[in-house]
């Protein structure tokens, strides 16, 4: 199993992939093809080992389109269904001002078994 990495575009997030537990996704979100870009993103999750000792997904957006919505919280569960619970650790960031990301972030830590520690970013 290698790490993943996906440069950021402008409308695509960079994507670190740490084969030893760790998932950062920054910039903005609204491929043209919501599916497709996540798919890699998706088998790249599957392969991880389950017994890892924590599962740490980092998230900083600036802008999600709303058919990436679903793929971002899919990622989660994703998570949940390969990690124990305690061991996973999910990081929304969000600029201090934006109502709407930060929003999300909460309606992701209401829906979710794992808590997500919503962090506001100073620009």
């Amino acid at each position: 199993m290698e790490n993943l990495h996906i440069e950021e575009t402008k409308c695509t997030p960079f994507i670190n992939g740490d084969v030893n537990g760790a998932l950062t996704i920054k910039g903005n979100c609204f491929p043209e093809n919501s599916l497709t870009f996540f798919e890699t993103i998706n088998n790249w999750m599957d392969a991880l080992p389950s017994d890892l000792s924590s599962f740490v997904m980092d998230c900083e957006l600036n802008y999600i389109a709303s058919s990436s919505v679903m793929h971002i919280f899919k990622l989660m569960q994703k998570a949940e269904e390969h990690f124990p619970v305690d061991k996973i650790e999910i990081k929304w960031k969000f600029e201090v001002d934006d109502e709407d990301i930060e929003k999300l972030g909460e309606e992701f830590n209401n829906l979710t078994k794992s808590e997500i520690k919503l962090i506001p970013v100073e620009v």
